[in-house]
């Protein structure tokens, strides 16, 4: 027994049924067109840490829970779920029959797996962080760094085969957020034994759980999935295949749209975001998202080592016009990190916040000067992005404000996603144009994610940060958390190792036969929730 549970989460299918069947019974299409702009980084279920390839993930792999219409969290592979009197142990009971695409049994101890091939050492995963930095498993932290080569001591359990037990070191009210497919989809044990992680990438040899198998894969193409049978609630998928299209260049996404070749589009052009808000209202969809984009410095270069280099450089940026003259996406400009998403939380501002832009500029010359950089002596940086639009002209609007404000002469090196992703871990770049899509509309998503011991890509060694954040875990509840989260958010700004840039919206055109199309902030459209109509 795994304490006394006080507080009872008893969701019901039909909560999902009903949602599901919302849009109609209809099924004009049998196959939904989706971009996904440049092209997937990992098809590894445990590997994957990239939000676009995340949504073919989370069609063909089910969580614990699953998100539906607007994100919220309902029952997946568990149906019911009991929360421990003191919020550190969370039990998740799971559906009666429920199978793997080849019709094996899927069983708890597969949750099990997952964890721990996340955090293996071995496996080389960029998301271990999840069970040891934004919740505290117990024992994750110690498989994670090679101290334990076993689960023997990890506090995810399966005392039976349609029982997960989940035991933390602090209480996790946003737990459930990290239960879904994106973050713990089971392991199919017999077809990894076969087949190892090159069985991902064989739509022959994979087996999944979720409402889709993958049964087709191109590279620079499409990811085709197609219904699965043996999926609970496959009564309930009205769209037979979803296509997965590389769209890396948005003009010819934006044209294929018009051709009815795509019928959710990755992005829109935005250089034509106004046109279209009157010539597509009915198609174009705008709405907020928990993506937040920054300019990280590379500490291991020393010229950036000095934190007067790293403020001027922050200093330098006109947010306000980059954003609403250069870039002209929708996207909010941001002076802190993990603030203006939950309204209640009051975090901080970065260095310099409260002059006016000239002051900044003012000062950011100064600190350039005194750091020993000037017209005869200019300091030279590399700008590593995407090759999407919007962030290339962020890139090329930021190296000319470093030019004119400061002499710094910055060259924009645009790259393929799973490249740009590359480059990071490489650490062969000065500036890395950074972002992250928050697991929900916290802090803590954001705060967790920047912590020393999670991402060593940063090259960032703060004890002081993680003590902190420690301590905010151990807080009974949201305000005196927030509290505690903002004081840590204090320390990372203040450190500059990164410039905050700007807030995302999501921008998508969606095809008036697309039903069911319900934004969330998290970017979860899992499209078993969707149907087709003429």
């Amino acid at each position: 027994m795994i304490g006394k549970a006080s507080k009872v989460a008893r969701w019901l299918a039909g909560a999902a049924t009903a949602l599901a069947l919302a849009a109609g019974p209809g099924m004009a299409d049998a196959v939904l067109d989706r971009g996904i702009g440049s092209e997937w980084s990992s098809l590894d279920p445990q590997v994957n840490f990239d939000a676009a390839a995340g949504w073919i993930i989370m069609d063909a792999y089910e969580g614990l829970v699953t998100f539906g219409p607007g994100g919220g969290i309902q029952p997946g592979q568990a149906e019911s779920w009991d929360v421990s009197e003191d919020g550190k142990t969370y039990t998740f009971h799971l559906r009666e029959g429920l199978k793997w695409s080849n019709g094996d049994p899927v069983k708890a101890q597969e949750f099990v797996d997952s964890v721990f091939r996340t955090l293996d050492p071995a496996t080389v995963s960029e998301k271990g962080y999840y069970f040891y930095s934004v919740v505290k498993i117990k024992g994750a932290e110690a498989i994670a760094n090679g101290e334990a080569k076993d689960a023997s001591g990890l506090g995810v359990t399966a005392p039976d085969d349609r029982t997960v037990v989940v035991e933390m070191e602090t209480p996790a009210p946003h737990l459930l957020n990290i239960m879904g497919a994106f973050q713990i989809p089971p392991l199919h044990g017999p077809s990894y034994a076969a087949n190892g992680a090159a069985g991902f990438v064989d739509p022959a040899k994979l087996v999944t759980n979720g409402a889709y198998t993958i049964t087709e894969i191109v590279p620079q193409s499409h990811v085709l999935l197609t219904k699965n049978p043996n999926y609970w609630d496959a009564a309930n998928v009205r769209i037979e295949q979803v296509k997965y299209h590389v769209t890396e260049d948005v003009a010819t996404e934006f044209k294929r749209f018009q051709a009815g070749e795509i019928d959710i589009t990755y992005d829109v052009p935005v250089n034509m975001l106004e046109e279209l808000k009157t010539s597509m209202p009915d198609a174009l969809n705008i709405s907020p998202s928990t993506e937040t984009t920054y300019y990280s410095f590379n500490l291991t270069k020393p010229e950036l080592q000095d934190i007067n280099v790293r403020t001027a450089l922050s200093l330098a940026i006109n947010r306000e016009l980059v954003q609403g003259k250069i870039v002209k996406g929708g996207a909010i400009p941001a002076y802190s990190y993990a603030g203006g998403f939950d309204p209640s939380y009051e975090g901080p501002m970065m260095p310099g916040f409260d002059l006016s832009q000239p002051d900044r500029e003012a000062k950011a010359k100064e600190l350039m000067a005194a750091a020993g950089f000037g017209p005869d002596n200019p300091l030279k940086l590399t700008i590593v992005t995407t090759v999407a639009e919007d962030r290339v002209r962020l890139a090329q609007g930021v190296a000319l404000m470093w030019k004119q404000v400061l002499g710094v002469e910055a060259t924009v090196n645009p790259m393929e996603r799973k490249a740009w992703l590359d480059a990071f871990y490489a650490g062969t770049w000065d500036v890395f144009a950074d972002n992250l899509v928050g697991d929900f509309a916290g802090a803590e998503t954001f705060l967790a994610y920047m912590r020393p011991s999670s991402d060593p890509g940063y090259h960032w060694v703060k004890p002081e940060y993680d003590a902190q954040m420690d301590l905010a875990a151990t807080m009974p509840d949201a305000a005196s958390r927030n509290v505690e989260l903002a004081k840590a958010e204090k320390i990372l700004l203040d450190d500059v190792i990164f410039a905050p840039i700007a807030k995302e919206p999501l921008r998508r055109l969606v095809s008036p036969k697309v039903k069911g199309y319900t934004p969330s902030v998290t970017d979860y459209i899992n499209s078993q929730f969707l149907t087709l109509e003429p």
